[in-house]
């Protein structure tokens, strides 16, 4: 069974802004904050958690993405050429 999307949280309070996180992330370019930190308000398709779990500070948490923010995402994503 597929992942459902997540939605991570920063604790910004506990970030280092080291950069791990978007250095393991799968995503395209552009799934970041201002300060090089994964995306926090943008739902994550991939949920693989590899930005979770190589996190030093243990700063990234996730949450499953609600009903509206999947349906936004599959709303944005492209469709298949034939």
């Amino acid at each position: 069974m597929p992942q459902l999307p997540v939605v991570f949280q920063v604790n910004w309070n506990a970030c280092i802004q080291c950069g791990a996180c978007v250095a393991v992330c799968p995503k395209e370019a552009g799934f970041t904050t201002p300060f090089d930190t994964i995306a926090t308000d943008t739902p994550c398709d991939i949920a693989c958690m590899a930005c979770e779990k190589i996190c030093p500070v243990t700063a990234i948490d996730s949450r499953t993405a609600t009903e509206a923010e999947r349906a936004a995402l599959a709303a944005a994503a492209p469709v298949p050429s034939a």
